[in-house]
């Protein structure tokens, strides 16, 4: 048998791990998806609101903020205490002599955090996107009928499309998303090393350290930029005024992120086994 992976225990071992993380992650799921109907019921232009004002458009622009921000404390939960139990030292015994290698502990640990995290995530933000926007669309007559008895036209309402209908069908949107289709993965990666390098409040710790970091990091970024700036006129090679590669250079450091955090939480795993 295999001492890195074997296939068959490596499925034991997803089976075996569902039983713990399971009710982690079918309860965050539970309490996203109503934080996100609500957000919805909240923020969706109401009818009345769209006959009072000439629009031919329908302003949808709040579910972008949704996405991100639940998407962030979404993944990061899941991910931040994936291996909490190896903080406590009742659990942490018999998680560590189940029957797996290391390279499968860690292949589980991002199957659940990343792809199925991420997974469920955009499937539940679909699903839901998709109904309020339908029925915010079957609404659209009635829309029209008000707006032409106020305005005395028939102005054209567009129908709205569901997000990422939206995110495909226009070049910007979509350009900008492929460039972030990195971050999710970063951000677990991250939170997954603080659930196993911190022995309590692996959450908070994180989400401080990350943030102290990054509070850091652009402080110093926004100095150094002033400091070699500062009193001179910008010529010749205009490389970072342009979008894309400003893009193309955050997706590259969420890339090295996600790649040096994962090597990371490997050497973690196998040195609490040690």
């Amino acid at each position: 048998m295999n001492n890195i992976f074997n296939i068959n225990r490596f499925g034991l071992l997803l089976k075996r791990q569902w039983l713990d993380f399971g009710k982690v992650y079918i309860g965050t799921l539970i309490v996203l998806t109503g934080i996100l109907i609500i957000g919805y019921w909240v923020f969706i232009p109401s009818l009345d609101k769209m006959t009072q004002i000439n629009t031919k458009q329908i302003d949808l622009t709040f579910r972008y903020l949704l996405f991100i921000f639940l998407g962030f404390f979404f993944i990061s939960i899941i991910a931040g205490n994936y291996f909490n139990n190896l903080g406590q030292k009742a659990n942490s015994i018999f998680e560590l002599m189940t029957p797996a290698s290391t390279f499968e502990k860690f292949l589980t640990s991002v199957f659940y955090t990343s792809i199925i995290g991420v997974s469920s995530f955009l499937l539940v933000f679909y699903l839901v996107d998709l109904a309020f926007v339908s029925l915010l669309n079957s609404n659209l007559d009635s829309i029209r009928t008000a707006q032409e008895a106020v305005l005395n036209v028939r102005p054209i309402v567009m129908p709205a499309k569901d997000m990422f209908s939206e995110i495909f069908s226009d070049k910007m949107y979509l350009r900008n998303f492929s460039y972030n289709l990195i971050s999710p993965f970063a951000v677990t990666s991250i939170f997954l090393l603080g659930s196993i390098y911190f022995k309590r409040f692996h959450y908070i710790k994180t989400a401080t350290t990350l943030i102290l970091f990054l509070v850091l990091w652009v402080s110093t970024s926004l100095y150094v930029m002033k400091l070699v700036t500062d009193d001179t006129v910008w010529i010749g090679n205009q490389y970072w005024q342009n979008e894309n590669h400003v893009m193309q250079v955050f997706a590259l450091i969420a890339f090295t992120v996600t790649i040096v955090f994962s090597v990371i939480t490997y050497i973690r795993l196998k040195e609490k086994e040690v």
